[in-house]
């Protein structure tokens, strides 16, 4: 953020009184409810911090770090007693008073936007750092940042300041908002996109890989004829010869290259197991292609969902941050979300809503689309807590987001998996079941 502009929105926070709620919603970012139901975000990226209005930006996920639990511990429903820039410089500094059951609780929230060395730091009354959003040792900085230690002053800027004046301060937020969620999209888009059309292509290679059906029933028939040909022919043939000059069963004359096997009566039985996988190639393969082809199906479906995504919440859904597991990963024939903790499993074809469906436990809720074809969605419960109802809502609308790319109102039928009886493959039928409606823009 650039001087002028730290400086002018200082004087506009000196209006407030209150803090009334504050947490963290993004990595870096920290949003401020300030009395008269103002929300302004604080991005502490480093490079890259700003100041933005956040009414109606949601937290990406839950933060419980020493940080967030001290922050909300001294700053929900403080009174603001001050907001200054420290030494003149760009360091926003909020002093506030916490009313306790005995005395006022004083701490200080400095927010410095100071290049890489960008940070957020509690401070009490002393100047003691209770807590900071990056912890900073002696061996990287001259000025460290940990709990328990006093903390210096940062060295005085030498250059020169941008002059400037902002001339409605809250349009100026909410202008930097617009262009921050557009931003922030676009950079979204693009990531998710690069990895989607990846998978893609990938998938696309494999289907150009398979064999076509004239090729394989052409190795079929040409095995077969080798195994019948050496097995006539064994008297002729010597151990480690590498090929077999004879006539064919037309009488046409025929070179036969032999594997290299000691024993002349394996050769036959090599040469039909060739044909056997052969065949089994040429049986499986509209399987293969329709598998291949219908996960291609899926990604597409998410690529198209994830163009036409509106909010950063949309994506997040759909693309929700790796979860990390001591244990070893299980394979999973499926595709895999998570939201609040809740492993979602959802079927990308027909084979891998099957095994979806056998994988899941009787307590695990069954998601699909009402009256139409759909992946199959199951919610896995480790418990037998109930499972709240906005996981619900938000598996409903991966159901719907990778299963139909057109806009409109869908509903998505909810029940146990104990209540949904395999009828064939993926067909099923299910009784005792609660229907939500979800409208995809």
């Amino acid at each position: 953020m650039k001087y002028y502009e730290l400086k002018e929105l200082t004087q506009y926070f000196k209006k407030f009184n209150q803090i009334r709620s504050i947490g963290r919603i993004d990595d870096n970012v920290i949003r401020i409810e300030f009395d008269r139901k103002i929300f302004i975000g604080f991005d502490m990226s480093r490079g890259r911090s700003e100041l933005f209005w956040a009414d109606n930006m949601l937290p990406v996920r839950e933060y419980n770090a020493p940080f967030d639990s001290l922050l909300k511990k001294r700053f929900n429903g403080a009174k603001i007693l001050n907001v200054t820039l420290v030494d003149d410089d760009k360091i926003l500094r909020f002093d506030t008073a916490l009313q306790g059951a005995y005395r006022f609780t004083k701490t200080s929230l400095q927010f410095e936007f100071t290049g890489r060395y960008t940070n957020v730091i509690i401070l009490d009354e002393n100047g003691i750092v209770l807590e900071a959003l990056r912890h900073i040792d002696s061996d990287a900085s001259f000025r460290t940042v940990q709990p328990g230690v006093v903390l210096k002053p940062l060295k005085p800027y030498s250059g020169k300041r941008q002059s400037g004046t902002i001339e409605d301060i809250e349009e100026y937020l909410k202008q930097r908002a617009i262009k921050r969620v557009q931003n922030r999209l676009h950079q979204l888009k693009t990531r998710y996109g690069k990895q989607l059309q990846k998978k893609i292509e990938r998938l696309k290679a494999e289907l150009k890989r398979l064999p076509c059906k004239s090729t394989l029933e052409k190795e079929v028939e040409t095995y077969s004829t080798y195994g019948a040909i050496v097995l006539a022919n064994l008297h002729k043939i010597k151990p480690y010869d590498t090929s077999l000059t004879t006539v064919d069963f037309e009488g046409n004359q025929i070179k036969v290259d032999l594997p290299s096997l000691p024993n002349p009566k394996r050769i036959g039985e090599h040469f039909y197991n060739l044909s056997r996988r052969a065949s089994n190639k040429l049986n499986n393969l509209h399987i293969e292609e329709e598998n291949l082809k219908s996960r291609i199906e899926f990604y597409e479906c998410l690529l198209s969902n994830l163009k036409s995504a509106e909010s950063e919440v949309q994506i997040a859904l759909l693309f929700p941050p790796k979860q990390q597991h001591k244990k070893r990963r299980e394979k999973m024939q499926c595709e895999v979300f998570w939201i609040d903790k809740y492993r979602v499993l959802v079927g990308r074809n027909e084979r891998e809503n099957i095994w979806v469906l056998k994988q899941s436990r009787a307590n695990d809720l069954w998601l699909h689309l009402k009256d139409r074809p759909s992946s199959h969605c199951i919610i896995q419960s480790s418990d037998r807590k109930q499972i709240a109802r906005e996981v619900i809502e938000k598996a409903a609308r991966i159901c719907v987001e990778t299963s139909v790319t057109q806009p409109g109102d869908y509903l998505v039928d909810i029940t146990y998996r104990r209540n949904v009886k395999i009828e064939r493959g993926a067909h099923v039928t299910y009784t005792n079941y609660d229907t939500i409606k979800v409208r995809k823009e």
